[in-house]
């Protein structure tokens, strides 16, 4: 079945989904977007992804062509066209058609990419390659993913699954996701410099059934000598983290707190639904 779009006000077949090159998205990386899962038709953490959404609008001085409810609509009508049993929706906009190439137009560009996907075993560990690196407008999920993208080749080169970033010695996140450190009976994620992902929000919720939970600085040092290390994202849930730089993290497998709160993510996801 062919996947149907929203651009700009219309629903349209995937293959007449299109913009202009004047986009300030396409000439600049001038835009944000936000991510999130339908499963059985049913979206998840929708409001949270939308508030961030909307923060992310504000902070860059962009107007959502559509109000809240609107915005529910187009959602609800694109997991009607598109049935998929896991279906991930990109909400973007854009700073327009730009009448010079930099400056925003009035009028911004707004699409969701509606596409089923599926996600990664939580019994693999990923390998992290550490980067001195503080991504701009950390609040912001912008569209800018230069460095991560050009930092594909060496990823390959050692068998890096991604990135985490750290800066003077802290952690803030990796490219596309929050990262967790377990250590004894402590749960600590990092409180400034990254996007507060909705996934993470929500793990800080429930976590502390288990065990404490601290929102503070992180310094890399201690990372590396973690007890069990995850990462979390919508397209994710949680998976564990094996090896930073080729040095296994405790273990060097999955621990028993990662795939401990994995099953209470999973239990908690579907009490939301």
């Amino acid at each position: 079945m062919a996947a149907t779009f929203f651009v700009n006000g219309s629903f349209v077949p995937e293959e007449q989904a299109q913009l202009h090159i004047t986009d300030l998205g396409l000439l600049r990386a001038y835009g944000i977007f936000d991510f999130f899962r339908a499963m059985d038709g049913h979206p998840i953490f929708q409001e949270d992804h939308l508030d961030r959404f909307e923060r992310s609008a504000e902070l860059m001085g962009l107007t959502i062509p559509a109000s809240r409810e609107q915005l529910r609509e187009i959602i609800a009508e694109l997991i009607r066209l598109n049935p998929h049993a896991l279906l991930g929706l990109k909400l973007v906009l854009t700073g327009g058609y730009s009448p010079d190439g930099f400056a925003p137009a009035e009028t911004p560009n707004f699409f969701v990419i509606p596409k089923p996907f599926e996600f990664k075993s939580p019994d693999e560990g990923l390998h992290f390659m550490s980067v001195e690196h503080q991504r701009q407008l950390a609040e912001v999920k912008s569209l800018d993913y230069l460095l991560p993208i050009y930092l594909l080749r060496k990823q390959r080169e050692i068998r890096a699954d991604d990135v985490l970033y750290y800066e003077n010695g802290l952690i803030t996140e990796s490219s596309r996701s929050n990262v967790f450190v377990v250590k004894g009976d402590t749960l600590i994620t990092p409180a400034e410099g990254m996007l507060r992902g909705i996934t993470r929000k929500h793990i800080i919720q429930f976590a502390p059934q288990i065990l404490r939970v601290e929102e503070r600085p992180v310094t890399l040092e201690e990372t590396l000598q973690a007890d069990e290390l995850f990462t979390t994202g919508s397209t994710k849930r949680i998976v564990p983290v094996t090896k930073i730089d080729q040095k296994p993290i405790g273990t060097g497998h999955p621990g028993a707190v990662t795939r401990k709160l994995y099953e209470l993510f999973l239990k908690y996801e579907q009490e939301t639904i």
